[in-house]
Order: structure tokens, then C-alpha cells, then sequence
């Protein structure tokens, strides 16, 4: 993982506004060739070669996907004032048009075994790359990367080995093996030079925390053990694509790691305490009281699927806990059960309001601080943690909007007494869900490359939000700079986006 400051120091944004120029000029330069990327199935490279109904039924899925994740480009190119409908029209007009299409989208693919081995390979890349992305400095793309890395890796990829599988039972492999040395020095320079003038720049400002052969070389390790799984073999040249030869690197020589597994015996503790953490949360359960005051059979079924929702995410952590070889169950059921679970923070420990728009203040105030605190592990060196962190953080966006929604059709008087009350009684303790600044828990975190912000920085971000939101619903901020355990620095000046 390449920061180029140091954590402590580190500033994420919002919005494009926040982004100095230089900023925004390589994240546009960057996101106008994934543009043409996620749109470079035109007509003549998408025939009809599914052999069955279900494989068609799949790949239209994979193009719906595509197209959703066009759609997030679209959006942070508009956001950066430029219009994607020019490039969009023309990645899409013919195989071979294209002023920012890479080379692999230019190559037709010729029948089944090629369609299906490109998802083994270029898929892939597409899921690699990413990974770059997951600590950008900039929230909207890390976000993106991490939607886009569920898609690409655990999905698209996936799939494709599942129909190496088909293809090499079926007696196949020669064909299969032929389509991976036909397009293999194509996806290898999906990644891009090395120490170009555009990578250092993109690392400078926090664009991405990965160089590009540093991506190479986790897309390199990946497919080399599926295809020793497959039966099938690695170019003899693996460094060579056709735009020229890169430098063999490790994986080991940049810390990140692709499967819970790999994570390295002396930060595992530091890691599952850190899930276990979350995963407290998750389950605590004490918010489904929220489901019996709801006062409509609606509001009575959006929280129950709130909570089944938080309870999703926290079976995702269980999973890593697993592979950690932590029972997650004890966990869980402690969670659950006891308010003093030893891994449950202050706030989940306090009484709920006994009302609508108390509750629903308390929600919006713990949707928001899960939201920020969600921060801290974008860009992990644990990738499947990088990646929870990512869409939790959507997912928990959505939720404060959705608990602000309620708000504002709840009898305005009711919010300004009740929701005032639990504003008041909980905000302390939600100041310090995020940790002292400068521990030594977050030192740890910061060296295992489990934590790339600050507890300060996710907390400035959380009482960024506080401020934008709920002024608006006529509430009267508190003290946002105290907590219950101390007071905190909540106003930082600007800093460049780095």
C-alpha cells in the first residue's frame, strides 16, 4: 500500500468542490478511460455465443452490472463538470472506436471458450484495479471501487472459473488454454506503466494507494491459483504484454492481501478484535424496540428490514472472524444478550428512547457515526475488510437518509422535545463510538495497514454531517467537540486532497 503522507495527516472528501484542481484533473483523466471501459461491449464484440438459456440469462446480468457501474462513473465525471455522453457514444459505436479504450476491449472475442476465459482474465483486472481505489482520498470513488470490486472479483470472475470448470470437463482445455495466451499480454497491460508521470501524480494526491504494478502483481498472483486450480498454465513470459515487459513483483513486498487467509499471523488478533468489534454492533439488537413504537405497519416493516439489513452485514464479518479461526457465535450471543458485552462501545450500552422521534434521532445519529467510522478501514491491507468498509458506508448513508426521511414527516413538535432529548443524551457517547486520537490501538491499526484514516479524521466527518443535517429539522447542536470520555479537535483546516 503506497500512502504518501502520513495517516494521521490524511483528509477525505465528499464532494468534488472540496478537491483542489490538480485533483480532479487525474480523476477525470483516470475515470474517462474506465468510462469507455465499463461501455466497450459494442454491437460487433457481444455475439449471441451462450450455449444455454441460463448462460444467456447470466450474461445479461453481467452487462446490466456493467452498465451500473457506467452509471457510477457518469455521475462522479458530472460531478466533475465533464459530460460522459460524448465518450460513452463512442466506446459504444464499434469495437475498435474509442480515443480511451484499452487495448483488450479492442480484441474480438470468437466464440464460448473466449467469452468465458475473458471473465477468468479480464474480468478479473477489472476487480484488481480496484483494489487501488479503496483508500482514494476522494469517498465517492473509493465507494465506487468497492461496489465495483464485489461485481467484478467475487462475481464476474467467479463465474467465469465456474465456466472453466464446465468447459474443461467437457474436454476443452486446449481451447481454454489457447484463450488465455491469446489474451493474457492484453489484461497485463490493463494496469499501465510503470513510474510513469500519471502514477506518481494519482499516488500524490490520493487518487490511488496502489502503484500499477503493485495491482499487476495481485491480478498476477490471483489468476495464477485459479488457474493451477483449473488444470490450466501461466504464460511462460508472465511479465510481457504486448505494449512491452514489466517488472516481476511481489505481493509480499507491499503488504496487501487478497483472502483473510493470507493475513499475516502477527496482526491476525489485532485484525479479529477489530471485526469482532464491528460485528458487536451488528448484532447488539438493542434498536428493535424501534420495531414495536414504529407507529405505522410500514415504519413497522422498513426497520424490521433495517435490522435484518445490519444483521447481513454483520454475518459478512462472521465470515472473516471464520477465516480468522474465531467462532463467531459467542460473539453474536454476547452482543445480543448483554448490554456490557466486553467489545460493545458506550453508545450501544445506553438506554434507547421510549418514543418515535427519539428512536429515530438515535438511529439517524447511529447510522451517521457507523457511516464515518466506516472511513478508517478504506484501502485496508485485509482487501475483503477494504471492500465491507466501502459499501457499509453506502449502506449506512442510505440509512441516516432514510431515518432523516422519517423525520421530517413526524409532527414537528414531537421532533424538537423527544428528538431533541436523545440528541442530547446520546451525542457524548457517539463522539467516542470512534476512539481516542493518537492511541496505541490506532497505531497498531495504522502499522498492520488494518486503519488508513484517523479516528479524528472519521470524526470530523461524522460532525461534518451532523452539521449539514440537523439544523435543517430545527434541532440545537451540542457541544460537537465533547464527549464522554474527553473532548476532541472537530475543526480541521483544509488540506490539499493528498
Amino acid at each position: 500500500m503506497t500512502l504518501t503522507r502520513r495517516i494521521e495527516d490524511r483528509r477525505l472528501f465528499r464532494r468534488a468542490s472540496e478537491l483542489s484542481d490538480d485533483a480532479r484533473k487525474y480523476i477525470v483523466k483516470m475515470l474517462t478511460v474506465q468510462l469507455q471501459s465499463e461501455y466497450a461491449d459494442a454491437p460487433d464484440r457481444v455475439s449471441a455465443v451462450c450455449p444455454t438459456v441460463e448462460d444467456k440469462t447470466w450474461l445479461d446480468l453481467q452487462m446490466m452490472q456493467e452498465k451500473a457501474h457506467g452509471l457510477g462513473v457518469a455521475r462522479i465525471l458530472e460531478d466533475m463538470g465533464v459530460d460522459p455522453a460524448p465518450l460513452i457514444a463512442q466506446a459504444e459505436a464499434s469495437v475498435s472506436a474509442g480515443d480511451r479504450k484499452l487495448d483488450y476491449f479492442k480484441m474480438p472475442m470468437e466464440d464460448w471458450v473466449e467469452r468465458s476465459m475473458t471473465r477468468v482474465l479480464a474480468e478479473r483486472t477489472g476487480g484488481i484495479q480496484s483494489i487501488g481505489g479503496l483508500g482514494s482520498s476522494y469517498i465517492p470513488l473509493a465507494v465506487w471501487n468497492a461496489k465495483n470490486y464485489i461485481d467484478e472479483a467475487l462475481g464476474h470472475t467467479a463465474m467465469g472459473v465456474s465456466y472453466a470448470q464446465r468447459l474443461m470437463k467437457e474436454g476443452q482445455a486446449e481451447a481454454c488454454q489457447a484463450a488465455v495466451d491469446k489474451f493474457y499480454p492484453s489484461c497485463l497491460d490493463i494496469f499501465g506503466g510503470v513510474g510513469t508521470p500519471n502514477e506518481k501524480r494519482y499516488l500524490e494526491l490520493g487518487v490511488k494507494t496502489l502503484t500499477n504494478n503493485q495491482s499487476r502483481a495481485l491480478w498476477v498472483t490471483s489468476l495464477e491459483r485459479d488457474l493451477d486450480a483449473l488444470g490450466l498454465k501461466m504464460p511462460d513470459a508472465r511479465w510481457q504484454g504486448i505494449r512491452g515487459a514489466y517488472p516481476a513483483e511481489s505481493t509480499t513486498d507491499f503488504g496487501m492481501y487478497l483472502e483473510v487467509a493470507d493475513f499475516p499471523a502477527r496482526h491476525r488478533p489485532l485484525a479479529a478484535r477489530l471485526i469482532a468489534g464491528w460485528m458487536t454492533a451488528k448484532y447488539a439488537r438493542q434498536n428493535e424496540w424501534g420495531v414495536f413504537i414504529a407507529p405505522t405497519p410500514t415504519l413497522k416493516l422498513e426497520v424490521a428490514q433495517q435490522m435484518r439489513q445490519d444483521r447481513a452485514w454483520g454475518l459478512q464479518l462472521a465470515r472473516m472472524l471464520r477465516e480468522l479461526d474465531v467462532d463467531p457465535n459467542p460473539i453474536a450471543t454476547e452482543a445480543e444478550r448483554s448490554r456490557e458485552a466486553p467489545l460493545k462501545v458506550d453508545f450501544l450500552k445506553q438506554e434507547m428512547p421510549q418514543n418515535w422521534e427519539g428512536m429515530a434521532v438515535h438511529q439517524y445519529v447511529a447510522a451517521r457515526a457507523q457511516q464515518a467510522a466506516s472511513l478508517a478501514s478504506f484501502g485496508s491491507s485485509l482487501i475483503p475488510l477494504a471492500v465491507w468498509a466501502g459499501v457499509h458506508y453506502e449502506g449506512q448513508e442510505q440509512l441516516a437518509e432514510a431515518w432523516l426521511a422519517r423525520l421530517r414527516q413526524a409532527p414537528t413538535w414531537a421532533v424538537h422535545s423527544a428528538g431533541q432529548r436523545a440528541l442530547d443524551a446520546c451525542i457524548g457517547h457517539a463522539l467516542d463510538v470512534f476512539g481516542a486520537d493518537g492511541s496505541r490501538n490506532e497505531s497498531a491499526c495504522f502499522e498492520a495497514g488494518l486503519k488508513t484514516a484517523s479516528n479524528a479524521e472519521c470524526r470530523r466527518v461524522f460532525v461534518e454531517l451532523l452539521r449539514e443535517d440537523l439544523p435543517a429539522l430545527g434541532l440545537r447542536l451540542p457541544d460537537l467537540a465533547h464527549g464522554v470520555r474527553g473532548r476532541y479537535r472537530v475543526d480541521m483546516p483544509v488540506a490539499e486532497a493528498a
